[in-house]
Formats: structure tokens, sequence, C-alpha cells
């Protein structure tokens, strides 16, 4: 067959790859700057005037043959990983770059030059194009000039444009310089290069991907509390921290794409690093929490992508690409929130992430350069981001609690002492008679109830939010379980059947004859035709479904939230029996020291929610099946209930066994299909009651030690 090639238009190409394929004349500029990088320049000048743009640095050049075999050849790159001769990994590999002079102007004049070679004039309007040799006045180097210009320039967009530059290039071995009119030159700096902590941030957040171990280190370096909240919060104080975690243990919730541990170890190492600050903060909040720096500065340079020296250019950090907006509204918990996860909202972080040519080859940009290519490698990619952060949010929300939480036990004590307010309230003309140090702690005593009830607002307004989100969880399960009930009465009405179906069918075919016959060694050697054996599976199948109907339509009768306990441990004893009848292989022992009657103000459902969520986990955990044993104590302390459960399973899965308390979270899980939910319903329901979940362990079998108040917050 005859060779042949496609043949396309200029024009075309330069509407196609220039004009639709750079979304703004700040990323077509940022091409062309990359590009003289490659180059090896040293100082590359910018110059912007009314109706042109011209760029000129200090590179290699290029000759007649580059002209020829490079330039004018579409989709073809010399360009491999590093320039050997500066040690800069190059920028480029597509060969489309230069279009971006199609998306400035009309017009465009290149002129280039290498050292002891005569310089190449290459000239086009989009239709026509060539090239000849010239003579010119410098050494080596590049100099274009665009006229025609697509867009008009003033000076907010040179503003916007060197803002863009800030952000955007990461390495400091080019000067680049950007000249308007009459103004002064702006020098590119990157916006992350000299941050002070204290002033530009108050944490910084490194994360470091390993890709041959699967391990993902995170370390926090801060300075956002005085040091005098390390007598509250004690070892969880640290100005600097460090954790390393198994990836494919914590990512398990991407079991489902397949391949899971090649995608993770191919992805390649790479690193992050990002600021936190909140802002300005409310001085009464910056005392309350004890915050060491009132007034931060934010960077507000969002999170730029790095590959190498120079940024996705879409990927600047003008885009929310990590989603970190998205995360916040899904999780919308004040830091006090007492089971609510804390998430960092947009405002408060910037930082970079770094990903590296030929490391992360698998993360490709986008053919119209708008981001990186979605498939299993950026989920994977974006996933270990955010559980990086999310270890951050985590370790400082347990310092927020304890600090809110002794800011509580304070405000509780000055109220015992405080009394001068009922005083007044019941004789007001007392006043008249009170010294000015007695007036002065009357004042200071309305002020902190003041101060109260401004709390209380807040607190009220951080907790519907949450609730929000709760309610949106226990919906769904509500949702599941007025379904499976609905089943559950359909099959209740059929209870006879299911009951005395066994039977039934046995005596029916000893009636004809053929049960003598089903039970000889013929009919019984291969397993799937073995009648009486798949009739007495099916009759074991058709008690646990009616197990299973009695405990579905047992759970939702209305009088479950309405009653309250008359007894702990009979209703102890209720809960172990249900699970029981479905479950003959597990052993349940129970002990209450002294039972609890009915002057214990609290509900039935609420016991049963505990210890339903905490067995059905010990459950779904065990691996032996069929040897399962639990142990309940219960003990009575004034109001409070203090109740360990311990079972001999398998205990916590590896990721937990440094912080077990994290099961706690909502959406924790080392189960494939797990969905996370039974501890946080535990978590939440005790911490309703006024309680608290003391201790976790899971090194031998699991246990878990809490109370429970008897009135509802």
């Amino acid at each position: 067959m005859e060779n042949i090639k496609f043949t396309i238009e200029d024009s075309e190409l330069a509407e196609l790859l220039g004009r639709q394929n750079f979304s703004s004349k700040e990323s077509a500029i940022f091409e062309l700057l990359k590009n003289s990088y490659d180059a090896g320049a040293n100082v590359c000048n910018i110059y912007i005037e009314n109706d042109c743009i011209k760029i000129i640095d200090t590179g290699k050049g290029m000759n007649d043959k580059d002209i020829r075999k490079n330039w004018m050849h579409v989709g073809r790159s010399n360009k491999g990983y590093k320039d050997e001769s500066n040690n800069r990994v190059l920028a480029g590999s597509k060969g489309v770059g230069r279009f971006a002079l199609a998306r400035l102007g009309n017009q465009v004049k290149v002129i280039s030059k290498k050292e002891n070679e005569r310089a190449v004039k290459w000239e086009t309007d989009w239709i026509n194009s060539g090239f000849k040799e010239v003579d010119v006045d410098f050494n080596n180097g590049t100099y274009i000039e665009i006229i025609k210009l697509r867009d008009k320039w003033r000076l907010k967009d040179i503003e916007i444009l060197v803002e863009f530059f800030n952000r955007a290039c990461k390495s400091e071995e080019m000067a680049v310089i950007v000249h308007f009119d009459n103004e002064m030159p702006y020098v590119i700096q990157s916006k992350f290069k000299d941050l002070r902590m204290g002033s530009d941030y108050v944490t910084k957040i490194k994360l470091d991907y390993d890709s041959k171990n699967m391990d993902l280190t995170v370390s926090v370096e801060s300075d956002e509390f005085k040091p005098e909240v390390k007598k509250i919060v004690g070892s969880d104080f640290l100005g600097y921290y460090q954790e390393t975690f198994n990836v494919k243990e914590e990512l398990k919730n991407y079991k489902e794409i397949e391949d899971f541990d090649w995608y993770i170890k191919e992805l390649g190492d790479f690193s992050a690093e990002f600021y936190f600050s909140l802002g300005k903060v409310p001085k009464k909040d910056a005392e309350k929490f004890m915050y060491k720096n009132n007034v931060v500065s934010v960077l507000n340079t969002g999170i730029v992508l790095y590959r190498n020296n120079f940024s996705i250019s879409s990927l600047d950090g003008k885009k929310d690409w990590l989603d970190i907006a998205s995360r916040a509204r899904k999780s919308p918990a004040a830091a006090t929130h007492t089971t609510g996860s804390w998430r960092v909202r947009l405002g408060q972080i910037s930082g970079f992430v770094l990903i590296d040519k030929e490391e992360n080859s698998y993360l490709k940009d986008m053919a119209n350069r708008q981001g990186l290519e979605e498939n299993e490698f950026l989920e994977i990619f974006t996933g270990i981001i955010h559980f990086g952060i999310s270890r951050f949010e985590k370790k400082r929300q347990s310092i927020i609690r304890k600090i809110d939480k002794n800011n509580k036990l304070i405000r509780a004590h000055r109220k015992e002492e405080k009394r001068k307010l009922d005083d007044f309230l019941n004789k007001p003309l007392t006043i008249t008679k009170m010294s000015k140090r007695e007036i002065s702690s009357l004042a200071d005593e309305i002020k902190d109830i003041q101060r109260e009830a401004e709390e209380k607002s807040k607190a009220h307004e951080e907790s519907s939010q949450q609730y929000k989100y709760d309610v949106r969880i226990l919906n769904v399960l509500a949702t599941q379980g007025l379904r499976a009930s609905a089943i559950a009465h359909d099959l209740h009405n059929k209870r006879n059947s299911l009951a005395t179906g066994y039977t039934n069918i046995i005596n029916a075919l000893i009636a004809y004859g053929f049960w003598e016959e089903l039970n000889s060694e013929r009919c019984t050697r291969v397993s799937y035709k073995n009648v009486p054996e798949i009739l007495t599976e099916l009759q074991e199948t058709n008690i646990k479904l009616m197990a299973f109907i009695d405990v579905i339509l047992n759970k939702i009768e209305k009088n479950k939230f309405t009653s309250r306990v008359e007894s702990v441990k009979e209703t102890i004893d209720e809960i172990i029996d249900t699970w029981i009848k479905t479950h003959d292989w597990i052993k349940i022992k129970t002990t209450v020291r002294e039972d609890i009657l009915s002057d214990y103000k609290i509900f039935n459902d609420v016991l049963e929610v505990i210890f339903d969520n905490l067995i059905l986990n010990s459950v779904q955990h065990n691996e032996m099946k069929g040897n399962l044993t639990i142990d309940i104590e219960v003990e009575k302390h004034r109001e409070q209930l203090h109740i360990k459960y311990k079972d001999d399973g398998i205990g916590l899965s590896g990721k937990y066994m440094r912080d077990p308390m994290r099961i706690l979270e909502v959406h924790e899980t080392s189960r494939d299909e797990g969905h996370g939910l039974g501890m946080w319903i535990v978590n939440n329901t005790v911490d309703m009651y006024d309680g608290e979940i003391i201790e976790i362990n899971g090194e031998d079998g699991f246990s878990i030690y809490f109370t429970i108040k008897g009135s509802l917050k």
C-alpha cells in the first residue's frame, strides 16, 4: 500500500492547538515561559505593550535544522526527561506548546540563534509560514514578537499574570521579569518562598509517599497554641510530630479497583506541603482556645500541583481540584464537636503537591491541558492526600476538644463560686450597699453569662450543621430498616409455612414411599442431589429467617422508644437472647454488679443501639465463626453506668492499633464491605447520654470501656 499522511491547514492547527487548547492568555504565556526554561535560559524577559508581546530569553536557541525537523513537526518533541548539561528536568513533552503563540496573537515572529551559528527568523500569520537565516546582535537565545493580539492587556491583567506566575513557577534557576508600560518591572518569585511560621501560617503539614513500601509519612510542625496548653492536653500538644501509615491498609475502601496493590506501587513517590491558618480570630476565641497568634495572614494561594518546577497550568491553586470545600460540606462539624469530624475549610489551607515527570508518569496531563486525566491513578492519588490531611485534622481536633472540655469545667466551677447575681436578682436594692469589689464581681458574673450565651448560640448553630449530616446517615439506615421491616411483615404472614414446611415435605415423601429411597447411599452420594441434606439446610435457614423476622419486628415497636429501662440486667439479657437465636455459636456472659432499677432514666432503645452495634461488630470481625465469647460487665457509680465489653475475637486491624479511638470516626472500617457506622453510632449514643468512651483495646480480642448517664442532654 502507498504510505500517505494527514494534511491539515495551518489555520486549523492554530485554532485547535492554540485558541482552544489554552484556557487563558496567562496559561499561553506560561507555556512559552516553560520553553525558555527548557532551552536552558538564565533570564526570561516578558514585555507586554499596547498591541505587542515580546518574550526574550538567553537559552540555547534554534538553528535551521531545529526549525525544519522539530518546530514545524506537530506532536514531535526532542525533549527527554532531563537536560544533562544543566540538570534541569524538562517541562515540555507533547510537541504542541509552540501553538500557545496562536492563543495570544494572529501574527508571530520568532528569531532564534545558537551559539556560533547563523540566526534564523520564522514568521507566520497562521495561514502562511516561512523562515530564513538572518544576522542578529546577540550570541544565543530566542526573541519572540506577537502582534495583532487577541486580548486586551491592562494593568489589572498584568497583576493577574504576575500572581499566576508567582503560584505556578517553583524553580529559581531562571529569572522571570515582566515589563508593562512605565510600571516598575515585576520579578517573579514563588509564593512559597521564605514563609514564616507565626505570620504566614501556624501549622505546616508535610506528606511523603513511598510507593515501594506503600507508606505515607505525615509530619506536622505547629505553633498554633500557647505553651500553657500543654498542661491541659498533655502529650497531645507537641510542636512537632510524625506518623507513618500503610496506604494499602488505610485505603481499603478502594479495594474495588482491580489490581489495587499494583496501582499504589506504580503511582510513584510524591510529596506535599500544606500551610494551615485560621486567619483573623476574634479576641474572645483566641483567649478561649489559647491561640498563640491572634492575627495570621492567609496565603490565599489554594493548593498548587507542581510537576517538577512548574504547575500544571489549570491546577495552579485557583481551582479547588482536591475538593477541600466539598470535604468540609460533607462533615461540617466544628472542631469542638464531641463525635463529628472537623474538616479544614478551603480558606484555611494553602500549599502544594509535588509530582515528577518520570516517577509519576501515570498521572497524565489531559490533551486540552485542563488538568489530569481522570483515572484510577488520580483517584488513589487524591485519596492518599485526603487521608494525609485527615491525620492533621484529627490531631488538631483532639487538642481543641480537650481545651473546650477544660473551659466547660472552669465555667462550672465559676458557677459554683459566684452567687452575687442571685442575691442581686432576689433583692435588687442590695446593689446600693455593695462595695466596689462586689459590684465588679457582679459585673464579671453578668459578662460570663453573656459570653456563655453567645457560645451556646454559636455551638447550637454548629451542632445544627453537624446534626444535618448525622440525620442524613441515620435516614439512610432508617430507610433500609423500614424496607427490611416491610419484607419481615410479609414473611411473618407466611410464618406457618416457614415453621412447618420441613416436616410437611418429609411426611409427604414418606406417604408417597420416596423417603427411604432418598436416604439410600445411591441418592446421598452427591451433595447437591442429597435431598435430606438439602432439606435440613433449608430448615436451618428457615429457623434463622424466623428469628430475623422476630428481631426486625421487635426493634421497630413504638414502645421501644418510649419505655424506660426497668432493669438494666433484664434489658441486656433480652438483647442477648435475640442474638443467641440467630447466632448459636456465640457465648455471652453478663455481670451486673448491682442491678440498676427504674430510678435510672434511660430508654430501652438506647441500650439496644449500643449493645447491638458492639455485638454486630464482634460477629463481623470474628474469623473463627463458631467460637466467640463475649463478656459484659456493668457497674453503677452515682448517676453513671460503667460498662466494660470484651470479646475474644481477632481484635483490631493493624492500622488501628496505635490509635484505637480512630474506629469511632464516621466511615472508619477495616472490612472491604464495611460502612464504618457501627462504632460511630455507639460513640454518638454514649455522648448523647453524657457518657464517655474511656478506653479501647484491640490486642487480645476487642475491648471497650465506657460510661453513660441516665438523662438526655
